[in-house]
């Protein structure tokens, strides 16, 4: 989908290493934010406790945020609702909640 994929946690390369080995590989580089410059500078880091809140951001080749989503400690996320709005994006158009590739956009943005 013309994107690049990268994971990153407040925990260290092991932390990481430990955790490949109990879910399996996986595909994308995973990053290590043991000094919780990247979680603080996206608003997502729980300073008194140190960890960050599971957040996803759509980043586009000119460093801005077009999407984000930022849920609890305990709350997973929909890689197929990431992807629709991926997909979305990428289509430089207004698309209504629940488009999909196919369905028409509402055109361009004024």
């Amino acid at each position: 989908m013309n994107s690049v994929i990268l994971g990153a946690s407040t925990d260290g390369v092991y932390a990481h290493k430990a955790w490949t080995e109990r879910i399996g590989p996986i595909n994308f580089p995973m990053l290590s934010d043991i000094t919780k410059e990247v979680s603080r500078e996206y608003g997502i880091l729980i300073e008194g406790q140190g960890i960050a809140l599971r957040g996803t951001f759509i980043v586009d080749p000119q460093g801005k945020i077009r999407y984000q989503l930022v849920h609890d400690l305990n709350v997973g996320r929909s890689v197929d609702e990431i992807l629709r709005v991926l997909r979305a994006l990428q289509t430089g158009e207004l698309c209504p909640v629940g488009w999909q590739p196919g369905i028409p956009t509402l055109g361009r943005a004024a």
